[in-house]
């Protein structure tokens, strides 16, 4: 699908489900208000400008998500970054659940027209606040203290648009749906075996210190390179936030 033709089909769903999301989201801040006593931390730390949000991928029912579009930055549109076959465009999860996002295409490079109204100043939604998962798949309540390989999808998005990554440290999303089991799939993400309820355990938010850079705005890399750079410079910026919570340990990359 081309930009265009997702500008159609995003103002024909948002006109459709306008009265429809509007009490989702009334009933999702009322759920982690008093449920789940969700707590944001580190707001001073997101730019009056554009900036890509980079969370770790916890727990089940897409809570993280949720919490991050909806609830994390006050006055702020934040936009996360959805695989296809989960958007609204083309699942009922992404039309009745989620109700927001920008379809990601896997196996197609960076959808970068896509992402231009975001980001490059004088565009549509300018400035704007996105969201990537780096690690892709939600990790199992087994593994829930490590941290997932980085896929260099946010050092794309930073170096061309030459925007800051946000550092999102999602804690106890893990403890409050539990994934007990993954499904692998070729070419999308998992699917997960998760219990039919969620424990009423607290949710808490942290953003970290922008990470700027500028010293890799003017080089193409190669894809290993790329690997390297989003593990070896870039992920160790969102375990140490993590730390403050649990110990963490991280998943190999090469």
């Amino acid at each position: 699908m081309k930009y265009r033709e997702f500008q159609e089909v995003e103002k024909t769903y948002q006109e459709k489900f306008k009265i429809y999301n509007k009490r989702r989201k009334f009933f999702f801040k009322w759920y982690f208000k008093l449920y789940h006593r969700l707590e944001i931390r580190g707001r001073e730390h997101i730019p009056e400008g554009p900036a890509l949000i980079i969370p770790n991928h916890t727990g089940g029912y897409d809570l993280d998500l949720l919490a991050l579009a909806d609830f994390a930055v006050e006055d702020r549109d934040v936009t996360p970054m959805i695989i296809q076959s989960w958007h609204y465009c083309n699942n009922w999860w992404g039309r009745w659940y989620v109700g927001s996002g920008l379809p990601l295409y896997q196996g197609k490079g960076m959808q970068f027209d896509y992402y231009d109204p975001y980001f490059t100043p004088g565009g549509e939604r300018f400035p704007g606040l996105m969201v990537l998962f780096p690690e892709g798949n939600i990790k199992t309540f087994g593994d829930r203290r490590r941290l997932g390989k980085f896929y260099p999808g946010a050092l794309r998005l930073a170096v061309k648009y030459r925007i800051p990554l946000i550092p999102a440290a999602m804690v106890g999303f893990d403890t409050a749906s539990p994934v007990m089991k993954a499904l692998p799939h070729e070419g999308r993400p998992d699917d997960v075996l998760i219990f039919p309820f969620t424990f009423p355990k607290k949710l808490i938010v942290e953003f970290g210190e922008p990470i700027a850079l500028n010293s890799h705005h003017d080089f193409s890399y190669s894809k290993e390179e790329e690997f390297r750079i989003s593990n070896e410079e870039i992920r160790p910026h969102l375990q140490r936030l993590l730390e403050k919570y649990h110990a963490v340990e991280c998943d190999p990359w090469e």
